[in-house]
């Protein structure tokens, strides 16, 4: 797991700024092609960013992750398909996976279009897991 040992003993006392940028790091790691990745509070905070290039805006993919989000749920509860697990959107030069973690926080990556897709969303499945206890302890 990229995760193992990083969130300590007690994952409900919650997790510092540096730690979670940490993650992102291991997410780069795994994920050699990321452009970027954020965590962020669903209230419009960034919690934490990953940008080797220093060319993307935290607040901008912040405002565009929420909106796709949100348009996603309400896609789904319309058509009857159940909670939102992730959302994929694929372009000529880059991919997005968003992925909520619990209802106050999501993970959001960028990658280029020739990335493995499955590999891509199921590690950020596994990061959002293991991050959701320690963001959103009131879940559990």
């Amino acid at each position: 797991m990229i995760l193992s040992g990083l969130l300590g003993q007690d994952r409900h006392q919650g997790i510092s700024v540096p730690m979670l940028e940490h993650v992102l790091r291991q997410v780069a790691q795994r994920v050699p092609s990321l452009h970027w990745a954020i965590v962020a509070s669903l209230d419009g905070v960034v919690q934490a960013t990953y940008d080797p290039f220093g060319k993307e805006q935290s607040d901008r993919i912040l405002a565009m992750v929420s909106s796709v989000l949100a348009l996603g749920e309400r896609v789904f509860h319309r058509l009857q398909h159940g909670e939102l697990s992730y959302l994929v959107l694929a372009g000529k030069a880059g991919v997005i996976v968003v992925n909520p973690i619990g209802e106050e926080y999501v993970l959001a990556i960028s990658v280029p279009p020739e990335t493995e897709a499955t590999a891509t969303v199921d590690a950020l499945a596994q990061v959002a897991a293991m991050l959701e206890p320690a963001l959103c302890p009131r879940a559990m």
